[in-house]
């Protein structure tokens, strides 16, 4: 995506300000924004197409800026939000930020400076569009996979989910609950490059076979190395098959030297395994499954996250709808 295909929105009820944008926009060669007079035909806007930057005043009628942030966070988390604010909300403001807000700037605002504030906007949105595309490759990479291990159907994408339940009640912030979706969704994305006869052999592997499969949370890792914003997930998407007693691989990591993030994806990944047919059993039921983390917790789980599991179970079931 280039400059000119940024859509920006504006909000402001004061036409005088509406129009400074503009004229300051255009000047520097940014593409004309959509300019609209209070927060509830913003709204409607952002609901009807998509949009890379909203520039939103505070003090609006009829829906004020801090209220069309919330809702337009809800419509879509990865706008660029930029809030334009008197001096009696730079409070407000940076309460927004700590929401989801890009960026503010306090009113009555220096060219130079708002128009700083749109250039880290711009990155910003310019680098979620990149961030998208990755997205995009790597889910042609997960239906890759789990076309070849026909036991894989949707377990990424329940993992992910789980985790992330999980990861809530474990204290992650949102920052930390990102990183956790993205390596729980990919944890087994190295499996790509273990031949399907051993992906779906019907009895138990050979020691060489389970070598080779105890090679995937590297595989994983070095897949997705290189891709920027998938740095905060490689620890998760190498250690989840770590164990608590040091039992695990790929490093033999004990207690809390496994990532927080890998001890997480542990714990949910062994419960849909369970709970899922494989080439070698039949699916446990959701009592059994539980029963077994219960019984790792301390040997192969962290105890506190095995806890946390049991007592939310039924919450964590609900992102899933786990069948009782």
């Amino acid at each position: 995506m280039s400059m000119p295909d940024l859509k920006i929105l504006v909000a402001d009820d004061d036409p005088g300000a509406r129009e400074l944008i503009c004229a300051i926009l255009d000047a520097e060669g940014w593409p004309c924004p959509t300019t609209v007079e209070d927060g509830d035909v913003a709204l409607s806007h952002l609901g009807k197409d998509h949009w890379d930057i909203l520039v939103t005043d505070l003090d609006m009628p009829r829906m004020r800026g801090d209220e069309l942030v919330l809702h337009a966070l809800e419509v879509d988390p990865d706008l660029s939000i930029v809030v334009t604010t008197g001096d009696g909300t730079v409070g407000n403001a940076v309460d927004l930020i700590k929401m989801g807000a890009t960026d503010f700037i306090p009113k009555p605002y220096d060219v130079d400076d708002f128009l700083a504030s749109m250039e880290r906007a711009k990155t910003r949105a310019l680098g979620i569009h990149e961030v998208k595309g990755m997205r995009q490759t790597v889910e042609a990479l997960l239906v890759a996979l789990e076309s070849k291990d026909r036991y894989l159907n949707g377990h990424s994408a329940r993992v992910r989910d789980m985790a992330v339940k999980l990861g809530e009640f474990s204290g992650l912030d949102r920052g930390q609950l990102r990183a956790l979706s993205h390596a729980a969704l990919l944890h087994d994305i190295g499996k790509i490059g273990v031949h399907e006869d051993v992906l779906n052999k019907n009895g138990p592997l050979t020691d060489d076979e389970y070598d080779l499969i105890k090679k995937h949370p590297r595989m994983s890792a070095d897949i997705i190395a290189p891709v920027l914003f998938l740095q905060p997930s490689l620890a998760g998407v190498l250690h989840h098959h770590e164990k608590w007693d040091g039992s695990g691989y790929p490093d033999g990591l004990t207690g809390e030297q496994i990532p927080l993030m890998a001890r997480i994806i542990a714990v949910v990944d062994a419960f849909d395994a369970m709970t899922s047919d494989r080439s070698y059993r039949g699916a446990m039921t959701v009592v059994e499954a539980v029963a077994r983390i219960r019984e790792g917790a301390g040997t192969q789980f962290d105890p506190r996250i095995a806890a946390l599991f049991d007592q939310y179970k039924d919450e964590i079931f609900e992102s899933e709808e786990v069948t009782q």
